[in-house]
């Protein structure tokens, strides 16, 4: 028998679970889920499909599941999507297309609508907007968007699929792990550009990551002293490497020499230690009885998972975080 229709949540809301066997309620479902207009042909006495979503609006982890043949339309998607089909086969029909399981297949064009086939499919899509994507390839802080475009819907390599499936999964987790914090702006955002850049270096694109002369010759100790000013003074906002480079007055790969070069770190890698000093700093301010909590700091501070902290926090100061607390 198949399972009842239900659902849970709104298609805007930041966990959404949906299942129908109506070809025309999941058609009109997911038309405001992606926000975009979907005809669903399938056979009724089999259609099933179920769909799940996470996330805080700036991306989305979803899960859909089409048990049975159906083909559908879709209006262009506002967004950059990456699909992992783990059954069945996905064919994108327009290019001759074929995904399955294991494959990762990337749309990004977002001016394009789609004709999909499913065939039995359960796949995890990861949606992103498109302007995230781009500032990961930014490298002057104010100038305009790079010309970013792609030019293959798979990876080249193996190991660039293992990695953004790593990197999935870490993010998903995390959020799993940690529901109460998926709005979290310290979390939010970096998870956010987390897959953005791990899109740009898993699908061959334009982007070009190569430092050029001037980035070189900028990252001087000058811009160094700029930008770890910059952190010191903000280190509680979601702060990006762009924001760095332009409170740096120099581009995104002037400020990364820079660090890497006077300091042997990156700029988000002195921004997390600066979080670390924080949250340590706090949890030996605290006085008993005030509330503070490991998991409370940790949470303020961008760590959804507190054995995470904990593990950055022994290896940085030597003893457990609870145990600065309890002195």
């Amino acid at each position: 028998m198949p399972p009842p229709e239900t659902t849970a949540g709104q298609p805007d809301r930041i966990a959404v679970e949906f299942a129908t066997t109506d070809p025309d309620r999941a058609q009109s479902y997911l038309t405001s889920a992606y926000d975009a207009t979907m005809t669903i042909n399938g056979d009724r006495r089999t259609y099933q499909f179920r769909h799940v979503r996470l996330g805080g609006g700036a991306f989305h982890l979803d899960t859909l599941e089409h048990r049975a043949a159906t083909e559908y339309r879709c209006g262009p998607v506002a967004a950059v999507v990456v699909g992992r089909v783990h059954r069945g086969m996905r064919t994108d029909l327009d290019l001759d297309e074929q995904f399955g399981p294991g494959d990762l297949g990337l749309h990004a064009h977002t001016d394009r609508p789609y004709h999909v086939r499913q065939e039995s499919v359960l796949e995890s899509v990861v949606s992103l907007p498109p302007g995230a994507v781009s500032d990961a390839a930014r490298n002057h802080p104010d100038g305009p968007p790079p010309a970013l475009s792609f030019t293959a819907m798979r990876p080249i390599h193996p190991a660039d699929t293992r990695r953004w499936v790593h990197v999935v999964d870490y993010v998903t987790n995390t959020l799993l792990d940690a529901p109460a914090f998926i709005t979290h702006p310290l979390l939010v955002g970096p998870f956010t550009r987390l897959l953005a850049a791990t899109l740009l270096t898993t699908f061959p694109n334009s982007c070009m990551p190569e430092p050029r002369h001037h980035d070189r010759t900028d990252a001087t100790e000058a811009t160094l002293a700029r930008a770890i000013a910059y952190v010191d003074a903000n280190a509680d906002l979601d702060i990006s490497s762009v924001d760095i480079a332009r409170a740096a007055r120099v581009t995104v790969r002037a400020v990364q020499l820079a660090f890497r070069r006077h300091l042997g770190t990156t700029p988000l890698g002195y921004l997390r230690s600066v979080r670390l000093d924080r949250a340590h700093q706090q949890l030996r301010d605290a006085l008993p009885g005030d509330g503070t909590t490991v998991a409370g700091v940790a949470a303020r501070w961008g760590y959804a998972d507190a054995r995470r902290f904990t593990t950055s926090y022994r290896r940085a100061y030597g003893r457990a975080p609870n145990h600065t607390l309890r002195r």
